[in-house]
């Protein structure tokens, strides 16, 4: 009796190691993958994060001049930088946007564009003499860094709202109907089965072309949302610490949206003090002058690489339910895909292209007295005409190689499943 004890005991145990060995091969969900992936930092985003703004920071100072887009490209690039992030995370998972990767890429944005003004000539001297100089330069960068990584952490939070999965529409019972009386009991019973009707399953709404556009038009109007912000507290750090106030703080931010300008050229080079005290003035008093020293900015396509791209992700990443398990890609046909992506590109660039002009153009003229300013004509017909193709083409020319990326990817995958 004792040896049959044993035996079973032996079986059982065997058998539950078994299990367990056959247990520890079970592969995990799609959904549990996402929740794992959720948890993760995404360090690919904010790598291509870094990548994108020091390439850009980069290219920007090798102009002798300062650029008009040098200090405040950060802030108009912010929301971009965020909505970027939150494409990068749903390549992996539905469930975070990633505000803690958007929060330090909008500080990378920051901190790469203070090193670019740092490394001027005489900048660090200057800083280090005359404490005045040294007070607007540091509070003016502390700005800049504080709204890049609010205003990255909003365009993330708009991204992930905006191109949210809708949810699915309430299931419906199902209504059981008493069936029609039959001589035959067996036939009673199975006409009574086929006449109950099932219950429906739940069913995802489609998003219409109208929401798209909807969202489309609140994230390429977020960058000018954030320039007016972001010049009222500049005008209230000029007060608060009794700076002289420069005009069109507003004008002069929102023109680092436009690649093309008249260039203003002027020789800062000379180690004069004036001169040196200028320069200084073009990396923090950024209401103080316009103008480009060529005519065409390549800084101030920044915060159309990082919306344009960030767009094209968040379009083609879009799933019909909240979780990735038994949820299906939304594919978008080309039309409206590139459709999409133009409107993004010409939102980004038209309202500061007209209203540099017509600003401008009114700023200090009334019906009697004229002051002609040259920093007052920073646009043309040519360059107003070639800001607006700019601006959607490189949208469009982003999303369009993202598109083909996409493809490929599906038709190596699609080839490599058995």
């Amino acid at each position: 009796m004792q040896q049959d004890e044993t035996t079973v005991t032996g079986e059982i145990t065997e058998a539950e190691r078994s299990g367990y060995e056959a247990n520890q091969h079970v592969e995990p969900t799609p959904e549990a993958k996402a929740k794992v992936a959720e948890k993760d930092f995404d360090w690919l985003a904010l790598g291509i994060v870094i990548i994108i703004s020091a390439f850009f920071a980069l290219a920007a100072r090798f102009n002798i001049q300062p650029a008009t887009s040098l200090a405040p490209v950060a802030v108009l690039s912010a929301p971009g930088c965020g909505l970027l992030v939150t494409g990068m995370r749903k390549l992996r998972t539905p469930f975070r946007p990633g505000l803690f990767e958007a929060a330090l890429g909008g500080l990378f944005l920051a901190l790469f564009q203070c090193i670019a003004a740092l490394s001027y000539p005489h900048v660090l001297q200057i800083l280090g003499e005359v404490s005045d100089e040294r007070l607007g330069f540091l509070t003016t960068w502390g700005l800049i860094a504080a709204f890049s990584v609010i205003f990255s952490i909003v365009g993330a939070s708009l991204g992930h709202l905006a191109f949210a999965p809708l949810r699915p529409l309430p299931a419906k019972k199902g209504v059981r109907q008493d069936a029609p009386a039959s001589e035959d009991d067996e036939e009673n019973e199975e006409a009574q089965q086929s006449s109950a009707v099932a219950p429906l399953e739940a069913v995802t709404p489609k998003r219409s072309l109208v929401s798209y556009f909807i969202a489309v038009l609140l994230l390429g109007l977020a960058p000018i949302a954030a320039g007016y912000v972001f010049s009222a507290a500049f005008d209230y750090m000029l007060t608060t610490y009794q700076f002289f106030p420069g005009p069109y703080p507003t004008l002069r931010l929102l023109s680092t949206l436009l690649p093309w300008q008249i260039p203003v050229a002027i020789n800062i080079t000379g180690s004069d003090a004036n001169s040196l005290i200028f320069l200084l003035w073009q990396l923090w008093r950024f209401p103080v002058f316009l103008g480009n020293p060529t005519m065409f900015d390549i800084q101030a396509l920044e915060p159309f690489v990082f919306n344009g791209v960030a767009l094209g992700l968040l379009l083609l990443t879009m799933r019909s339910s909240a979780t990735d398990s038994g949820s299906q890609r939304i594919v978008l046909g080309w039309s409206s895909y590139l459709a999409l992506e133009c409107a993004l590109g010409l939102l980004l660039v038209l309202p500061a292209d007209l209203w540099i002009v017509r600003g401008l153009q009114g700023l200090l003229q009334n019906p009697v007295l004229s002051i002609p300013i040259r920093t007052l004509t920073i646009l043309d017909q040519s360059t107003f005409i070639l800001n607006l193709i700019t601006g959607p083409l490189v949208c469009l020319a982003l999303g369009i190689l993202l598109r083909f990326a996409r493809i490929d990817r599906a038709g190596i995958q699609g080839a490599a499943a058995p």
